[in-house]
């Protein structure tokens, strides 16, 4: 019995080390290939606040869509240690057009994918994001930020 117990636990030993190393190469692929791709993201994007000066937020600086009404990954995030809203829009500089905007994003929320309001046609479009924050009681504009962005569509 001792021995069947003793073999039994040596090979869950042995499992459980195998899954643990398997999960920790996935998390690093992920974060080398998949998530690599945020350092295209500006992490430490601010704009102006009256009462701690800066607004923090997250935002994709590459969104790249397959198709012209699809879905792009816009990563936007308005971090929890925010007392502000946020709302997010994108300015075509060639029309000026507004091609997206978002709705209010709360402090901890955020849009990871949504499509465009217009619809672009396939290749690379230099635009302009445009974040502002709120006042959460007045909903009352406090400041803008602007950052380039590209759309990538196709």
């Amino acid at each position: 019995m001792k021995r069947k117990l003793y073999s039994n636990m040596k090979r869950m030993t042995m499992l459980f080390s195998v899954a643990i190393i398997c999960v920790t190469l996935t998390t690093l692929t992920l974060r080398l290939t998949v998530f690599g791709d945020l350092s295209g993201s500006v992490p430490g994007g601010s704009t102006t606040g009256p009462e701690n000066g800066s607004f923090q937020y997250n935002i994709a600086r590459r969104v790249n869509f397959s198709s012209p009404e699809a879905l792009g990954d816009f990563r936007i995030v308005n971090p929890e240690a925010n007392e502000y809203y946020m709302r997010v829009s994108i300015i075509h500089p060639d029309t000026g057009q507004e091609v997206f905007y978002s709705g209010f994003v709360r402090p901890g929320e955020s849009l990871r994918s949504a499509a465009l309001h217009v619809q672009l046609p396939s290749g690379e479009h230099e635009s302009t994001a445009r974040i502002t924050a709120y006042d959460p009681e007045t909903f009352r504009q406090l400041g803008s930020h602007e950052e380039e962005i590209t759309l990538h569509i196709g």
